[in-house]
């Protein structure tokens, strides 16, 4: 008679059950395979490459420092003169020469005025003729004594009289053209609109800013270093520094101003940046001034690679030790992690000099774990035929 179908159910979970404890079994003998143990119960020696410790006194750090570029010459322009815009002839981020006409007022009034002073003038050139002609002419009257000398007097008065008025024209027009020049904006230097500040149309006061010219070709950068960093630079230095985009623009030092301001308890260092230095940033930017700084710690150096996490935030190297064969074993020694740059860190602990640190595949390896050194430093090692 065919089994009821719960009888057949518990056949195959009975199976299935087998299949699994076959498999288990399988997997732990492979495992006892692969970590070192040889089936002839013989421990075999897992290759290491390692590193030889060197002790040092101190190490050699990069601190950042972040400052500002900064245009070294940034004007607002306005008119000396009160009156209204007629034109303003640049825009938002136009670059400018120096001596570009950016603006001007309405100058009907001014030329008004001159067209009368000029007028004025030509009254005045034809008055003083006539009275240089008639001082002359009493001139020769009186030589010939036909007049007395006040009226040679009188007609020297009107011709001095006469040029005095021609001069004071003169003047006028001179001042008039001078406010007439500054009823237009040039450019005092070479750069870029920042802002345009007034439109066609308005009337300003003397003074009112128009527009914001910044110095786009030669811009300065502004960084705070502490006193014992800026001590050791002097103006003509040339210094990297790193933009946002990690970019390297290098700069010389302008200047050093050795007083320390206010909270940051920083003195404040000017470099400047020219040519394609200022061309690859803009005037705002930040970045960042590297340094050297020499830190007292003793220590030594490994690959990042060589470190594990332990406990309580210290970390784990492991140490190649000589057993009583001769051979090597794995030993963990606990370090602390002073600086890390490269993909290399400085680090202190209970090791040695000239001790041998596991460098490289130290998840394979564990405390006690029977191990031959096959490399140091990057250096091959000859390795045994053997696997004692």
């Amino acid at each position: 008679m065919a089994p009821t179908p719960p009888l057949r159910h518990r056949a195959m979970i009975v199976a299935l059950v087998i299949v699994l404890g076959l498999l288990v079994a399988l997997g732990f003998a492979g495992l006892r395979g692969g970590g070192g143990e040889a089936t002839d119960g013989v421990e075999r020696a897992l290759p290491v490459s390692t590193t030889r410790v060197h002790l040092e006194k101190s190490y050699r750090m990069l601190r950042g420092f972040t400052g500002r570029v900064i245009s070294r010459r940034r004007s607002d322009l306005g008119f000396e003169l009160a009156g209204q815009v007629a034109a303003v002839l640049v825009d938002d981020g136009d670059r400018v020469e120096a001596g570009q006409a950016l603006a001007r007022l309405d100058t009907a009034r001014l030329d008004a005025r001159r067209r009368e002073l000029v007028a004025q003038r030509a009254e005045a050139l034809a008055n003083r003729d006539l009275a240089e002609k008639t001082r002359a002419r009493n001139a020769a009257l009186f030589r010939d004594g036909h007049i007395a000398a006040q009226r040679l007097d009188e007609a020297e008065a009107q011709a001095a009289a006469a040029r005095a008025r021609v001069a004071a024209i003169e003047a006028s027009i001179a001042a008039l053209d001078v406010d007439l020049a500054k009823a237009e904006i040039r450019a005092p230097f070479k750069g870029t609109i920042e802002r345009r500040l007034v439109d066609e149309g308005t009337v300003v006061a003397a003074g009112t800013p128009v527009l914001r010219l910044v110095e786009s070709d030669m811009l300065e950068a502004e960084v705070g270093l502490p006193l014992r960093f800026a001590q050791g630079l002097k103006p003509g230095d040339h210094l990297p520094l790193e933009t946002v985009d990690h970019d390297i623009l290098f700069a010389r030092v302008k200047g050093i101003v050795p007083v320390v301001r206010g909270e940051t308890r920083t003195a404040l260092v000017t470099l400047t940046l020219a040519g394609t230095a200022a061309a690859a940033i803009s005037d705002g930017a930040l970045v960042t001034l590297e340094m050297e700084d020499s830190i007292d710690a003793e220590g030594f150096w490994i690959p990042v690679r060589a470190l594990t996490a332990d406990v309580r935030g210290l970390w784990r190297v492991y140490k190649v030790a000589q057993d009583d064969g001769g051979g090597g074993r794995i030993v963990f020694e606990n370090v602390q992690i002073l600086y890390s740059e490269d993909g290399r860190a400085f680090v202190s602990g209970t090791v040695s000099e000239g001790d041998l640190i596991v460098d490289g595949g130290v998840a394979r390896v564990t405390p006690g774990k029977k191990v031959e050194v096959v490399s140091i430093d990057g250096a091959p090692m000859r390795v045994a035929s053997g696997g004692q």
